[in-house]
Order: C-alpha cells, then sequence, then structure tokens
C-alpha cells in the first residue's frame, strides 16, 4: 500500500530554539560524553480522512545510535570557586542551587532505524527507515545507592529521513520522495536511565526513552505519526 503525500513546513525554529538552550551562559557546567546503541521499537500510527486509527500495522526494531554532551545545570562544587555575579547569586539562594544541582541536560546527535510491518487483505509489506537527527534532555538524576543513580528527563528530538524502503508484496517503493516520511519530524518524550559508576570518570547506564511524533502532516487521506520507545546502553565518560 503506498503511502499518500502531503506538504510540511521545514521546522526550523527548534534548532534555534535547541541552540539557546544549550549555550545559556548563566550556569556553571561540569560536562561528559556519552555514547548509547541499542533498539528502536516503532509503532506507526495511521489516522484516515475521517479520524479513524488504522490498527493493521505492527510494530518492528531497529537500530538506535547516539552520542551526547551532558552537563549538570548547576556544578556547586565549581561555583563555589568563583567569585563572579552568578556565584553571588546562588550563595543567597542555598535552596535553589541544591535542587538545580540535581538537574542535567544533554545534546546529542542520533541515528535511528524507525521500522515497520503490517498485512491487509493477505497482502504483507514493510517499511525500512533511517533517519539522524538530535536529541535535547533535561531533567533531575538522584543517587540512591553506592553510585547507582537514577535519573528522569524530558525529552525532545528532530529527525530527517536520509534512507528508506516500503517492501509492497514484491516491489519497494522509494520512502525519500514520499512527503509523510521525508519531512522534517518532531519527537517529544520522556526517558528513564539506570547508571552505576564504574570509577571516578567512567559510568555505565541503561535507558529507555519513548516518544512520538508531533505535526504530522495532513493529507486528504490522512496522517501518519511515529512512535519509537528506545531500550539501550552506554557509557558516559566525564571531562
Amino acid at each position: 500500500m503506498k503511502y499518500y503525500k502531503a506538504s510540511t513546513k521545514h521546522l526550523c525554529g527548534v534548532w534555534l530554539i535547541t541552540c539557546c538552550i544549550s549555550i545559556a551562559p548563566f550556569f556553571v557546567h561540569a560536562q561528559s560524553w556519552k555514547w548509547t546503541i541499542g533498539s528502536a521499537i516503532t509503532q506507526y500510527q495511521f489516522e484516515n480522512s475521517k479520524g479513524y486509527q488504522i490498527d493493521w500495522m505492527k510494530p518492528s526494531s531497529g537500530l538506535h545510535v547516539e552520542l551526547a554532551h551532558e552537563h549538570v545545570l548547576l556544578d556547586t562544587v565549581r561555583l563555589i570557586s568563583k567569585f563572579s555575579k552568578s556565584a553571588i547569586y546562588f550563595s543567597n539562594r542555598p535552596k535553589l542551587a541544591k535542587s538545580l544541582s540535581y538537574f542535567q541536560y544533554s545534546l546529542g546527535l542520533n541515528y535511528h532505524q524507525l521500522n515497520a510491518i503490517g498485512d491487509v487483505q493477505q497482502i504483507a509489506f514493510s517499511y525500512q527507515t533511517d533517519f539522524v537527527g538530535f536529541s535535547l534532555a533535561l531533567g533531575p538524576q538522584y543517587t540512591f545507592y553506592k553510585g547507582w543513580n537514577l535519573g528522569l528527563a524530558g525529552v525532545v528530538m528532530g529527525q530527517q529521513l536520509i534512507a528508506g524502503n516500503q517492501l509492497l508484496s514484491n516491489r519497494y517503493y522509494p520512502l525519500t520522495q514520499d512527503s509523510q516520511f521525508n519531512s522534517f519530524k518532531v519527537f517529544v518524550g520522556y526517558q528513564i536511565e539506570l547508571s552505576k559508576a564504574i570509577n571516578a570518570n567512567v559510568r555505565a547506564f541503561a535507558q529507555v526513552r519513548r516518544t512520538s511524533s508531533l505535526f504530522a502532516p495532513q493529507s486528504p487521506t490522512g496522517k501518519l505519526d511515529m512512535s519509537p520507545m528506545t531500550i539501550s546502553m552506554g557509557i558516559s565518560l566525564n571531562r
């Protein structure tokens, strides 16, 4: 079943917002690099022009890889060694400083295979896609037992299709020519991360991330949304 096509606007403002957040100069940061690899299990969600959900698509798995730069929102250890306006500001507000010191944010580059399979009227088909883009995560992280940390974060991702095909019966159709897939996509959601310190500079972690696409292009036949869940593991290197 070949997909319908629709036009959409490029959401360049998302890139601008991400850059502005990541370079905010008001805070002092501790930094680390995070390498993540795992599996992306994606559910395609179709809604026809009458607003009814089409349920003949089934989730399928693909590769997920990410390299991210993580920062502590407010590093109180480094802050107290400085004599800046921000150091004076937070020294007069210890409760605020302590609260912000629990929060971390990260900006990363990633690769996703957001795939799906299905069948209708005994005709099988599948979708194989390759997306690249960025992610921005922000949330608290808590130490609860002997170097074990639990992190919760909200996530925003921007993804662009670089390759993809639809297999229908014995024929392949390029998804790079289908605007339902090749338009820039924005995803929002959350992630849960459990990590353990190996030594002073290295942490190992496992992560589950759940997101859903927004602003799906509308066409006369309906629209397509994607809801990937990534299950991954990785290491974090402190700088």
